[in-house]
């Protein structure tokens, strides 16, 4: 249990550098398609390059966001079955 708490904070703190940095990498490639040309083969070779950063950096925050909730899932099926502890009755002990 504890293996898998790891991985899904390790999910957790991956996961919102990835949008920021997809967020940033869709702003590049919009900044490169709007200031290059089709005739222009080093202004196509940018646009191709950020538009691959872009998408691995999307499909690897989909990928952390999936472990996530796949852990959490697992999580609740194997501790949320578990019987609650009881509650001592302290306060009418006298």
């Amino acid at each position: 249990m504890i293996f898998l708490i790891s991985i899904m904070s390790f999910a957790n703190f991956v996961f919102y550098p990835l949008v920021i940095g997809t967020i940033i990498a869709v702003i590049i490639e919009q900044i490169f398609r709007a200031r290059g040309s089709e005739d222009n083969p080093e202004a196509v070779r940018r646009v191709m390059v950020s538009m691959g950063i872009r998408k691995y950096l999307y499909r690897q925050a989909w990928l952390f966001n999936i472990i996530w909730f796949v852990g959490y899932f697992i999580l609740m099926l194997t501790v949320g079955r578990q019987q609650p502890a009881a509650m001592p009755d302290m306060l009418w002990q006298g």
